[in-house]
Parts: structure tokens; sequence; C-alpha cells
């Protein structure tokens, strides 16, 4: 079965948002959704084209540039219900990517010093993480009275604060396994 695609929906919702470009739907994605989903220019330009294309989109004004003029979207009635008919829909099962679990798993083929030193980048990440999400924290924080967005903005950044808090606990956990190999040979030390 084909997989729709949904990107288009990540540039709906962001047209609820405000009207702009695709550079300043790229800047938005970097700091705020990009943290659990990203979008290239590579994907969002030919989305915009097909969805305005389609009708759920369309142009609202061009705005200068300091290089050439950038057009500025803006969503239609019709975007909004095709968004709307895709927010209803139940969220696919995430099928997750972890390069680091991956490499953990096969980490028999790997020195300890090797695996300590993912589990010490993965630590140095998630808590650089958590003070960028505390910074979000701050900035959102004005939105409480204002949004009707905030409530969904900070269900989103709890998320992200108790996956890296998480994250954090378990590295705590696998540093403690790794430990316990005291006086065991990876498969990796015994090749070197």
């Amino acid at each position: 079965m084909k997989r729709e695609n949904k990107t288009q929906f990540a540039l709906l919702g962001i047209l609820t948002q405000y009207e702009c470009s695709g550079y300043d739907m790229k800047k938005f994605i970097e700091t705020s959704i990009g943290f659990f989903w990203s979008e290239s220019f590579g994907q969002i330009y030919p989305n915009l084209k097909q969805l305005q294309k389609q009708g759920l989109i369309r142009k609202a004004r061009t705005a200068e540039a300091k290089g050439p003029s950038r057009i500025i979207y803006a969503i239609t009635a019709a975007g909004r219900k095709k968004l709307a008919t895709w927010l209803a829909q139940p969220a696919e099962p995430l099928a997750e990517r972890n390069e680091l679990l991956l490499k953990l798993f096969f980490g028999s083929q790997l020195s300890r010093e090797g695996v300590a030193k993912h589990l010490d980048r993965s630590r140095e990440h998630n808590t650089a993480l958590l003070k960028i999400y505390a910074g979000i924290e701050r900035d959102i924080a004005a939105y409480r009275d204002k949004s009707p967005d905030w409530p969904f903005w900070r269900m989103t950044l709890d998320y992200g604060m108790m996956r890296s808090r998480m994250e954090l606990k378990w590295i705590e956990s696998a540093e403690a396994h790794l430990q316990s190999l005291v006086g065991h040979k990876n498969q990796g030390e015994r090749q070197q």
C-alpha cells in the first residue's frame, strides 16, 4: 500500500499558524516541530506547488527579500477541510529507526569504550535538548492565555522533555549493564 504524503499536512498545519513562504516554513519547522518532524526544502517546495495545484493553498502575496521575491502562501477553506480530515484519523504507529540502539544491539562487536562513547554522546545530546526545551518553555509561556494553540504546543514540548529525561535515565541503566561486563571481553576487544 502506498504511504500517504505527510509533508502536505505539516505544511497545511503551518499555514494555520500564519501566512508564510517556503523559506519561512523551513525556519518554523527548525524551531518548533523540527524536534519531532523534519522537512527539507526539497520536500517543502514541490509539496507547495502540489497543494496550490489542488486548491488547498493559494498565493497570498509576494514579499520582498534580499534575493528573489518570496511567495507568501495562505491556506484555503479546502485546505483546512483536508487538514481537519487528516487530523481526525488515527496516527500511524511509529516506525522508529534508532541508530544508537542498532549499534548497541551489535555492541558485542565493539569495545566497551566504544559503547561508552556512544552513551556519552547520547547523554550530551539529551542534556542539550533539555536546555533547548527549557528555552522553548519560557518562550511559549507568554502564549498561555493568548493562543488556543498553547495547550497543544505544551503537550508536544512535554513529550520531548519526558523523552529526553527517560533517555538520560536509560543511559544510567545501560552504563550499569556495561559495568557488569567487567572481566568479559567483547568481540571488538578480542579482535584488537
